[in-house]
């Protein structure tokens, strides 16, 4: 049995609940607390996907070929992103099955899946609770609620009891989970004798982000920032776990006196180009940042709250390039760098 918290309730305390039953082995008689529970037979043959971290999930234990929906958006980033291109050829020749709000429900069900994984984004989304509601199995996948990074990348183990890959997911979080601490030590011990602050934000309204959108320490991102040792000005009143808006001023205020900047928004360089008063921010103005690879933006927004060694390691490269001689992030990079590659 495997339960997990229903993050689209507003009840903290709900939970769904997921009972595995191994191929060639009887049902059981489900009462009580398991009664309504979903049945899925593992491990399982055929899966829809329309989360994108779910999909790094499965690359990441082996089991693409298992996949035989993805939802338009995914089919649309694999005509120019190579990670998506390289998942989906891998994939059992997967269909659309519409958008992650807005399933085809007639090919969902042509497509007959073992389950299909999506995401729980939290209190306010419905998404799962629609589908189940219809009789399909959905499989809440919610690691961007989790309250630390590494909670988010234990994900796998969740995902690969559906594929009898546990061995395959406890490697893979094993390597995360070292590489991961291992930088983490060995950039915070860089910043222990000195002040260094750092943020994470957006930029541009063309994303939402209005003049600046900055996480605090509650964020997974923030989170980083915090273990790396480094002070974040945006910290402060929060505390909400994807950030939130600042306008001019307030941005403005906290700004002036950061030392570096992690930029993650795709439309965020066309901001920082065309909006003057971004030079009032000096860490800005004078490029002290890593800015969102736009060649692989799509693969990065999947693969890095899966692989947080990844992310970490892009934010010491960035912070102090001094310890990583000749290497490059590969989700966030100086902007110097972006240029040079684009060129």
């Amino acid at each position: 049995m495997v339960t997990v918290a229903d993050t689209e309730s507003p009840t903290a305390r709900a939970e769904l609940k997921y009972v595995l039953v191994q191929c060639g082995t009887l049902v059981p008689e489900l009462s009580g607390d398991l009664a309504g529970a979903l049945v899925v037979e593992v491990p399982i043959d055929r899966a829809i996907v329309t989360h994108r971290n779910a999909l790094a999930m499965l690359d990441e234990i082996g089991a693409a070929p298992s996949i035989v929906g993805v939802t338009k958006n995914f089919l649309g980033f694999a005509e120019t992103d190579a990670w998506y291109a390289s998942v989906l050829d891998r994939a059992a020749d997967p269909q659309s099955i519409g958008a992650e709000t807005d399933l085809d429900y007639e090919m969902t069900l042509a497509l007959e899946p073992d389950v299909i994984f999506m995401a729980g984004y939290g209190p306010g989304y419905q998404e799962v609770t629609t589908v189940s509601g219809r009789g399909l199995p959905a499989i809440m996948i919610s690691n961007r609620t989790e309250p630390t990074p590494l909670g988010s990348s234990e994900w796998l183990k969740l995902v690969s009891t559906f594929y009898n890959k546990e061995a395959e997911a406890n490697q893979a979080f094993n390597k995360i989970e070292a590489d991961y601490t291992d930088i983490a030590r060995q950039v915070a011990d860089q910043f222990a004798d000195r002040d260094f602050s750092a943020a994470y934000a957006c930029l541009g309204d063309d994303g939402g982000c209005g003049f600046m959108y900055a996480h605090g320490d509650k964020s997974l991102n923030g989170q980083i920032l915090e273990l790396m040792g480094v002070d974040n000005p945006f910290a402060r009143s929060n505390d909400r776990p994807n950030g939130m808006d600042f306008d001019y001023e307030t941005a403005l205020e906290r700004s002036q006196d950061v030392d570096f900047f992690v930029i993650y928004y795709i439309d965020s360089p066309e901001a920082l180009a065309s909006d003057e008063r971004y030079r009032n921010v000096p860490a800005l103005a004078e490029g002290r940042y890593a800015i969102s690879t736009v060649p692989n933006y799509h693969e990065c927004n999947a693969i890095t709250y899966v692989r947080v060694d990844r992310l970490v390691r892009d934010y010491a490269i960035g912070m102090l390039p001094q310890l990583f001689p000749g290497e490059d992030g590969v989700c966030f990079q100086a902007p110097t760098t972006q240029e040079a590659t684009a060129n």
